[in-house]
C-alpha cells in the first residue's frame, strides 16, 4: 500500500465557501474524494488547517504556520510516498506572491531531507498551487519555482476555481473539491 499525505489549509480541511466556518460533509471533502478515486492501494492523510500558511506567523491566530509542524507531521506519519503540498493562499495576506512560491520551496526541500519516504528515503514531493482569487495568479511564481527546485507541480489554473460566495474569494466549492481530487488522482496514476 502506497501512502499520500496532503499538506494543505482550509481547501484540503474541506471548508465551505461563504459558510462561515462550515465543512463539507466528509464525503465531499477533496481528501476522501481522492482516497475513494486511488482505491484500497492508497492511503489517503488529509492534514489540512484553516488559515495554515507555509510559513508565517499570523498575527490574527496561533498554531497556523505550517512550517514548524511539517517536519513532524512526516515523520508522525513516516513512511509517505508521496507528500502534496497545497499551501499559498493565506500566505498572501503578509507577502508579495513570489515569496509564497519560495516560503512553499522551503517545505519541499525539508520533506526531501526528512527521510520520511520508505526506507529512510526521501518521499516524491508534488505542490499543489491553488487557482486565480482575489488578483492574485501564484501560478507563474510556482512554475518557476518548480522549475528551478525540480519539483513536479499540479497548477490548479483551468482545473478549479475559487467561486466568490458571499464574498469569500477563496475557498473551492463541492465541483472545486471535485476537480482538486481528479487532479491529484491523474499526478498519482
Amino acid at each position: 500500500m502506497k501512502t499520500v499525505l496532503l499538506y494543505g489549509d482550509s481547501n484540503t480541511w474541506g471548508y465551505i465557501a461563504g459558510s462561515g466556518g462550515q465543512r463539507f460533509p466528509r464525503e465531499q471533502r477533496w481528501p476522501v474524494v481522492l482516497q475513494r478515486d486511488l482505491g484500497d492501494g492508497w492511503e489517503v492523510i488529509a492534514e489540512g488547517l484553516g488559515g495554515r500558511t507555509a510559513s508565517v506567523d499570523r498575527p490574527d491566530s496561533e498554531g497556523r504556520n505550517g512550517l514548524p509542524y511539517f517536519l513532524p507531521c512526516l515523520h508522525s506519519h513516516a513512511p509517505i510516498d508521496v507528500v502534496m503540498i497545497f499551501l499559498g493562499t493565506n500566505d498572501v495576506n503578509f507577502m508579495p506572491d513570489d515569496m509564497v512560491a519560495w516560503c512553499v520551496a522551503r517545505l519541499v526541500r525539508i520533506a526531501r531531507s526528512s527521510q520520511a519516504g520508505p526506507d529512510w528515503t526521501a518521499p516524491r514531493v508534488i505542490v499543489v498551487c491553488p487557482p486565480p482569487f482575489d488578483g492574485h495568479k501564484l501560478g507563474p511564481s510556482y512554475a518557476e519555482m518548480c522549475a528551478e527546485i525540480e519539483c513536479e507541480l499540479i497548477d490548479l489554473d483551468g482545473i478549479a476555481e475559487y467561486p466568490v460566495a458571499n464574498g469569500d474569494v477563496e475557498h473551492l466549492d463541492a465541483d472545486g473539491q471535485a476537480a482538486v481530487a481528479a487532479a491529484v488522482a491523474r499526478a498519482l496514476g
